[in-house]
């Protein structure tokens, strides 16, 4: 079995907290749950102030975020994983600031993959929505914001499909592509965003039409993706790599206590040796 401190993950209630918290999260996650599809019934019936997308796809990106940042919080993470995920948000949102001016090109959409690969889908979520959280303290909020939080947070997740690949050398190749997709995937997010909230009427050629002014910003995102995955996957995997390894266990079960001190003597005289 292995584990990095976060066993109580899979159980009904994480470790170490109290009953009475765990139902009110409980509680407040199906409030959120069910709240989603009401607002989108709202606004399909045209109810005021719902039949406005722009105030609805924005509580509807609010409501998505407080969910997977629950899902989160629930998890028993250790100190170390907390530390990193700290680490890489404040790196990619210090690298998306010193880009601003080349527009597309910044290393958020990296590094938020690259987190997710080597410490998991939702710490990848996490890295990619507190990037956009944390640089646009700098670059300036707005509605925009949450959506951003979520495009870039879905790009962390997605790098957890990396570490099911098995040979070391097809590593690479398969990240470039996801990266490098993302350019797109982020641009078309949020398309979606300013197509919900600016554009009348709604419907499939306004969207393509909003998306296809946005394709040469795109392009430099997803060129300039490509260009850092080439340049630093390697390097900064291994170190992540590295790192989680020095927090993550094999569990082997319960040893006798003769074996206990049979190993605790091996050790022992290897170091006097």
């Amino acid at each position: 079995m292995r584990g990095s401190g976060r066993e109580g993950v899979k159980e009904k209630m994480p470790a170490g907290r109290g009953v009475r918290e765990w139902r009110n999260l409980r509680m407040l996650r199906g409030f959120l749950l069910t709240s989603m599809p009401a607002l989108v019934f709202l606004g399909l019936k045209g109810v005021t102030p719902f039949d406005r997308w722009s105030l609805n796809s924005l509580l509807l990106a609010l409501l998505l975020l407080t969910l997977l940042f629950l899902r989160f919080e629930e998890g028993d993470y250790g100190a170390r994983e907390v530390a990193v995920v700290g680490a890489l948000a404040a790196v990619g949102a210090a690298g998306r600031v010193f880009f601003a001016a080349v527009p597309g090109v910044q290393p958020a959409t990296f590094l938020a993959v690259l987190a997710g690969y080597a410490l998991g889908a939702e710490s990848g979520f996490l890295v990619g929505a507190l990037i956009a959280l944390l640089s646009n303290i700098f670059l300036g909020h707005g509605p925009w914001t949450p959506w951003q939080m979520i495009a870039w947070g879905l790009a962390g997740a997605s790098g957890g499909l990396l570490a099911a690949l098995r040979r070391e050398r097809r590593l690479l190749p398969a990240a470039a592509v996801l990266v490098t997709a993302w350019g797109f995937l982020f641009g078309w997010i949020m398309n979606l965003w300013f197509w919900l909230s600016f554009v009348y009427p709604l419907n499939w050629a306004s969207y393509l039409g909003t998306g296809a002014t946005s394709f040469w910003f795109d392009l430099l995102h997803a060129a300039g993706n490509l260009l850092f995955t080439l340049a630093l996957w390697r390097p900064m995997a291994q170190m992540l790599r590295r790192y989680r390894e020095r927090f993550d266990f094999v569990y082997l079960g319960e040893a006798e206590r003769g074996e206990e001190v049979t190993m605790w003597i091996d050790v022992e005289k290897t170091r006097v040796e």
